[in-house]
């Protein structure tokens, strides 16, 4: 190398350093291509050309110089990079792929692969490489790497909720944030709602201490806050949580991962009640670039809400390919089915329902579909023959139906197919007692006091203190009289029953009519009985209070009150008719004349004989001039008059 070309290179060198140090990535990605220029086989010159372009966010132009075949000698090195930028350009298989190909496996290869893993979903072995690099690392990092670890471990609770998983120090707001969503996917939304408000203020303050704003805090904090509202949702204060949902919507928060969260938990809250809000908040919570920041439970819940949200929207080709999309990527083939029939029911298509929910495994819901049909007969054969005949709920149901339609032998031979199906399981025997209390009714229906007499037989066995049952075993035995008074002698005696009731009660209440009715009839037997002599001289008569009299403050006690001051001030003597004012109008068509206002004055005519014997009432005699005729002798006078 020439002199010349050694001194340019040294120079670029420098420049080179001067602007990494200062974080110049562009000038600095300009020197170390000159540098390449002078020396194209300079190997720390492409490494700073790489590190510049991931630091400029140019990942796949830096993945392009790793991956090109005429750099292979310069990029034999660069395995990090590699696997970072293949990791930042959502390639987390082909990233994991590159990891478990190096030679060696660094502490930065390892952290790499954690978070690969994270990305992957596979929480275990994540959590477990985690704990290996916690436990052999001291540096700067150790609060980032325990917050990672804690995320790792909300995942795993949510997947096993006993699983047994460490306990974090809450010494930071990411720590507190990742142990209160711990205990909420749990299920425990009571302990986790103070860990949450606890992880907001420090929040708060976290950020406020290193010098930002209220709202760089507030927006910091939104996403504690959505949590919260989550919590409070699922606890059914669904109210509390819609308005922190809208608060921070109302925010218009950076995170588009945070808004879908919020806007699809809205549209769960909303129901079948507000569907133009609701396609509004899908829409979204199903924008474009969100695949890659929500997990896969995450994308398969807001695909699901987005299909049950076109039934309420009457869009079932829509709900279809949702189902479609859910069943085939999402591998959520159940819930797509369940989806996919209340659509065709709702269509109207209740036999294709029942034959897809049949295809499907989901016998319980076809069930369901066809009682809600009114077809009890199919639902009984599809409960006799599915694979949960002898479990409780089933059994219940099928006996309610069975007795429904008065066939009580039949019912009677499934607790006996029950009883036979459970015999050698004494544990299971025991804890259904329910059910044999259920088999001894149905039996004695049928009129089989054998079979109700081995089903209380069983009950006595499962709670051998239980005198009730018992009696009810003496009662189901009267077959046999020997066996009867053998386990009556295990039963409390008669007089030490007797003494706790009491007999005149009972005799004399109407205990057949009810509580309502007998407490009215007492009451009314207090009420119509003579009291006890003697009974009225402690009881005083209760009398009403006096009010005093309130006169007006100008009144004159000396002069008699006006006989007429409750009368209206038309009928008082003293009044006076204001001129001008027409009260006594009959209307009539313009241009009726006299006679004819006298024809249809009923105060001129004359009763007939038969009105006046079907009207027998006092009338007051009335004045034969009418307020019409009145009006025109004041014209005739002057009066009222305007010239």
């Amino acid at each position: 190398m020439s002199a010349n070309k050694e001194n340019n290179l040294v120079q670029a060198y420098v420049e080179l350093n001067k602007f990494c140090q200062s974080g110049e990535y562009e000038r600095a990605l300009k020197a170390s291509g000159k540098i390449l220029q002078i020396a194209p086989t300079e190997q720390k010159a492409f490494h700073c050309k790489i590190i510049c372009l991931i630091q400029l966010h140019n990942f796949k132009e830096a993945l392009g110089a790793i991956t090109n075949p005429k750099n292979a000698g310069l990029a034999s090195d660069l395995v990090f990079e590699k696997a970072y930028t293949q990791y930042r350009l959502n390639c987390p298989k082909d990233a994991l792929e590159t990891v478990d190909n190096a030679s060696e496996l660094t502490p930065a290869l390892k952290e790499l692969r954690a978070q690969i893993l994270y990305r992957l979903e596979q929480y275990q072995e994540c959590y477990n490489l985690y704990r290996e690099i916690v436990k052999n690392s001291t540096d700067e990092y150790e609060d980032e790497r325990k917050t990672n670890m804690s995320a790792v471990v909300a995942n795993l609770a949510e997947l096993n909720p006993n699983a047994d998983l460490p306990q974090f120090e809450e010494t930071t707001y990411e720590l507190s944030y990742n142990v209160g969503t711990t205990l909420a996917l749990r299920g425990k939304y009571n302990e986790a709602l103070p860990v949450l408000k606890k992880a907001e203020q420090l929040c708060s303050e976290s950020v406020i201490d290193d010098g930002g704003t209220e709202e760089e805090a507030k927006e910091e904090a939104a996403i504690i806050r959505v949590q919260q509202a989550y919590c409070q949702q699922q606890m059914g204060k669904e109210k509390e949580a819609t308005s922190i949902y809208q608060n921070v919507l109302k925010d218009k928060p950076s995170d588009q991962a945070l808004v879908a969260i919020a806007s699809n938990n809205l549209a769960v809250i909303n129901r079948d009640a507000n569907v133009f809000d609701s396609r509004k908040r899908m829409k979204a919570a199903t924008q474009e670039g969100l695949e890659h920041k929500l997990n896969s439970r995450q994308k398969a819940s807001i695909t699901y809400n987005q299909a049950i949200l076109a039934i309420y929207s009457n869009q079932p080709e829509f709900c279809k390919q949702c189902c479609v999309k859910l069943s085939r990527e999402m591998k959520q083939e159940q819930r797509a089915t369940l989806v996919q029939a209340s659509s065709m029911l709702k269509e109207g298509q209740a036999e294709q329902a029942v034959s897809l929910l049949l295809q499907g495994s989901l016998t319980l819901a076809a069930a369901h579909v066809l009682l809600s049909q009114g077809d009890r007969k199919a639902a009984i054969k599809l409960l006799e023959e599915s694979e949960y005949k002898y479990r409780p709920g089933v059994i219940g149901v099928l006996c309610t139906l069975l007795t429904a339609d008065n066939e009580h032998e039949r019912a009677s031979r499934l607790f006996t197919e029950v009883y036979q199906h459970y015999k050698n399981d004494e544990e299971q025997v025991r804890n259904l007692r329910a059910v044999w209390r259920a088999a001894a009714d149905c039996h004695s229906r049928a009129g089989d006091s054998a079979a109700a007499a081995r089903a209380h037989e069983t009950l006595v066995r499962a709670a051998p203190g239980d005198k009730r049952t018992l009696a009810r075993l003496v009662k189901a035995l009267v077959a046999h009289p020997e066996k009867a008074r053998r386990l009556a002698a295990d039963l409390p005696p008669i007089a030490q029953l007797e003494g706790k009731i009491d007999i005149e009660a009972l005799e004399s209440s109407k205990w057949m009519m009810g509580a309502k009715v007998v407490k009215k009839t007492v009451q009314s037997k207090q009420e119509q009985s003579p009291g006890t002599p003697g009974s009225e001289l402690g009881q005083k008569k209760k009398e009403k209070r006096k009010r005093k009299t309130k006169l007006p403050l100008n009144a004159d006690l000396s002069k008699p009150p006006d006989p007429e001051r409750w009368l209206p001030k038309y009928e008082r003597t003293a009044y006076r008719k204001r001129r001008g004012i027409r009260r006594d109008v009959i209307k009539g068509s313009q241009g009726m004349t006299t006679t004819a206002v006298d024809q249809y004055d009923m105060s001129k005519q004359t009763p007939t004989p038969a009105a006046a014997a079907k009207s027998p009432r006092v009338e007051a005699p009335k004045s034969t001039e009418s307020a019409w005729q009145r009006k025109q002798q004041q014209k005739k006078k002057g009066k009222g008059r305007k010239w």
